[in-house]
């Protein structure tokens, strides 16, 4: 029988009514009692990692997780965590760069309802989560509402639906079916080398989203603070204004001055091209780089991991 370790780190999942709304304090060997058939599945060890609501999930919280899980790896066929809704697909993209030639199935997932509300979802998601550990496909994933999705390509789109998540530029790694776990294709590339933690990361990044009257001096700023990174969400395929409110010579500033900036689009399928329409192609003429078909997620964690190497 193969061991699955559950790291816990709070969320929706673990929480119950406070005196200022939901707040997580349910424990993880609570959850795993509440879901008799997982005894039959695995042998599962359960370690309590942190206990908190995902929006106050930081980047200092990846580097802590990404060594908790280094750390259980050995011990392990397989990771379950279980983790907020809110920012699970920063968490999954930030791990997906620091998990470096990961071996074993990194499976994240969480629930819309209270693992104690009656409606729960969070039984069903856990369940699956242990059965898509076990299958032993390598990789950071998200299991959720029957979806197996690739971390870094993975977006929460519903607040309160309990299908929550989408894969975005890429089909679904495959789904979960009555405890069946059915892949749609096999892995791109299995790890030839050893696993290793690689957890550096520069968190002076600054995501912008550019609208009809944004002012270049919000730019000039960011630049004066010292960011070493700024992702510009565009409009279209990467669109950046240079009529009026001409942001182009702002941006020429920051890359003289050594900062990286990434033109990506605010449309959610079918990513950047930076080289279809003028006000693409002025901006890659002055050496910013497109997000291509990264979800915001993946972007700003991937940039900080970057960074952190630089």
């Amino acid at each position: 029988m193969k061991k699955i370790i559950m790291l816990t780190t709070g969320g929706t999942i673990a929480s119950q009514e406070g005196a200022d709304g939901l707040t997580p304090v349910v424990k993880g060997d609570t959850m795993i009692q509440m879901i008799p058939k997982l005894a039959n599945l695995c042998e599962i060890e359960v370690r309590e990692v942190m206990n908190l609501d995902s929006t106050n999930m930081q980047p200092e919280e990846w580097v802590q997780l990404a060594g908790a899980v280094a750390e259980s790896l050995p011990q392990c066929d397989g990771i379950v965590i279980t983790h907020g809704t809110d920012t699970m697909a920063y968490t999954a993209s930030a791990l997906t760069w620091m998990l470096q030639n990961l071996g074993k199935p990194v499976i994240l997932t969480g629930s819309q309802l209270p693992v104690e509300h009656p409606q729960t979802d969070g039984k069903q998601n856990i369940y699956d989560a242990f059965c898509a550990a076990t299958a032993g496909r390598p990789g950071v994933y998200i299991v959720f509402h029957g979806r197996i999705l690739r971390g870094c390509s993975a977006r929460k789109v519903c607040t309160e639906s309990l299908d929550a998540f989408r894969s975005i530029n890429e089909p679904d790694v495959g789904k979960i079916l009555d405890g069946r776990v059915i892949f749609f294709a096999e892995p791109e590339d299995i790890p030839s080398e050893a696993f290793y933690l690689d957890a550096s990361l520069d968190t002076h990044v600054v995501y912008l989203q550019l609208y009809p009257g944004f002012e270049t001096d919000l730019l000039e700023t960011v630049i004066e603070k010292g960011y070493r990174g700024i992702i510009l969400a565009g409009f279209g395929s990467g669109g950046v204004p240079f009529h009026n409110r001409n942001l182009l010579p702002a941006i020429e500033k920051a890359i003289q001055s050594g900062i990286r900036v990434i033109i990506t689009t605010q449309c959610q399928q079918e990513g950047t091209n930076l080289n279809l329409y003028e006000v693409g192609i002025r901006a890659a003429k002055l050496g910013c780089l497109s997000g291509e078909k990264y979800t915001p997620e993946a972007l700003i964690t991937r940039l900080m991991w970057e960074l952190g190497h630089k």
